[in-house]
């Protein structure tokens, strides 16, 4: 598995094309708390949909367009941290995720949100990393907060959630800031 190790319980690997039934079993364990922000949830129907997803990603990743990334935590796949769609035209991305109920809490997303963008700047090279979540999202907020992330705005009925348009916020970083960012905010597991 290739893999960036976070720390000696926290890393994020390269999907493989095998992790699909425990990435299945996750969505499915968690369906009822993801569906609401992440509507794409309700149309994962079987380990082989999950399977496709990740042949998907695979070549989005061969192709320099996205990167997703599983999240291990003690060994279980937790959750999901992607650059949803890199533009390198503008030299920028988009940033993605979702942890299981039982890997909430404990700083898991924050640190995997703050190691691919690192991956983000470092590796690809990139200028401009975004978040947008449902302003009514608080963990995801604060995940864009914990990370020095600055506020850019709100975006009114962006996104189209189960029950209808919602406004979002918008966070952003830029390569030049993100080390001093860093050394202003100190992220730990819990």
């Amino acid at each position: 598995m290739f893999s960036y190790k976070i720390n000696d319980e926290l890393e994020l690997a390269v999907p493989r094309l095998t992790d699909g039934e425990a990435l299945y079993d996750l969505i499915d364990r968690n369906r009822d708390n993801l569906s609401y922000y992440l509507p794409w949830v309700d149309h994962v129907h079987d380990v082989q949909a999950e399977t496709d997803a990740i042949r998907c990603a695979l070549v989005r990743f061969a192709e320099g367009k996205a990167l997703d990334l599983h999240i291990w935590y003690h060994g279980r796949l937790a959750g999901k941290v992607s650059l949803n769609s890199i533009d390198a035209r503008y030299s920028e991305a988009d940033i993605g995720y979702f942890l299981g109920k039982e890997f909430r809490g404990r700083g898991i997303m924050t640190l995997a949100t703050r190691a691919i963008i690192d991956i983000a700047f470092e590796e690809y090279g990139l200028h401009r990393i975004m978040l947008q979540c449902a302003i009514d999202n608080l963990p995801s907020n604060n995940v864009a907060k914990r990370l020095g992330m600055r506020f850019e705005g709100c975006h009114k009925g962006r996104l189209i959630l189960r029950d209808g348009y919602h406004d979002s916020n918008e966070y952003a970083v830029l390569a030049e800031e993100w080390p001093n960012v860093q050394e202003k905010y100190s992220v730990t597991l819990a």
